[in-house]
């Protein structure tokens, strides 16, 4: 595929992925054991759903880093620079629980947008925002300030918040993720394989 259109920062330095972008995301890490991805798919009328299985309520299993690295390869983010922006910045909404969506359900996550200078880990940050069923929680925009201008890693991070009202056998969570609206896709290309 074509690189995208030059990189354009928006009004407010808004930096967001597209649903392509989203959908490639992870494209290095198939066979992740404990918390994962088990299916995503773009949504008619804009964003991703992703399904996470959380195997159980065990400390270990309780979180996810989902993005793409600097490593290069199919869906690659390679030293993409985004000096201009002030926030990177996605649109999250939880969509169901073990496929219900119940507004009593107890069950809340961690959710945000994940934005790092390497694929280490080191210099990579995202702002906490809650997830649940209730009216004010079901969507959010996750926000996180841009303090680097050349990135290799980007995505989205999520954990159980409250782990004792989990499943202790595992659940699915199903979120749809969307680009924030008026924002700028981000400088970064999705290859052929």
């Amino acid at each position: 595929m074509a690189p995208t259109e030059p990189l354009h920062i928006p009004p407010g330095g808004i930096l967001t992925l597209s649903e392509l972008q989203l959908a490639a995301l992870d494209w290095h890490s198939p066979n992740r054991a404990g918390a994962r991805v088990t299916d995503k798919r773009v949504v008619t009328g804009g964003g991703v759903e992703y399904d996470i299985l959380f195997p159980d309520n065990e400390v270990g299993h309780r979180s996810l880093n989902y993005i793409s690295s600097g490593a290069g390869g199919g869906g690659a983010l390679v030293g993409a620079n985004i000096r201009g922006y002030e926030t990177f910045a996605l649109n999250i909404t939880l969509v169901s629980i073990d496929r219900q969506s119940d507004p009593n359900m107890p069950q809340k996550l961690v959710v945000g947008a994940l934005i790092g200078l390497t694929a280490t880990g080191k210099h990579s940050t995202y702002e906490p925002f809650t997830l649940g069923f209730g009216d004010e929680e079901k969507t959010v925009i996750a926000t996180t300030p841009i303090e680097t201008t050349m990135i290799k890693q980007i995505g989205f991070h999520i954990h159980i918040l409250n782990p004792q009202e989990w499943e202790a056998t595992g659940s699915l969570v199903t979120i749809r993720i969307e680009p924030v609206a008026g924002g700028g896709a981000a400088p970064w290309r999705v290859e052929d394989k």
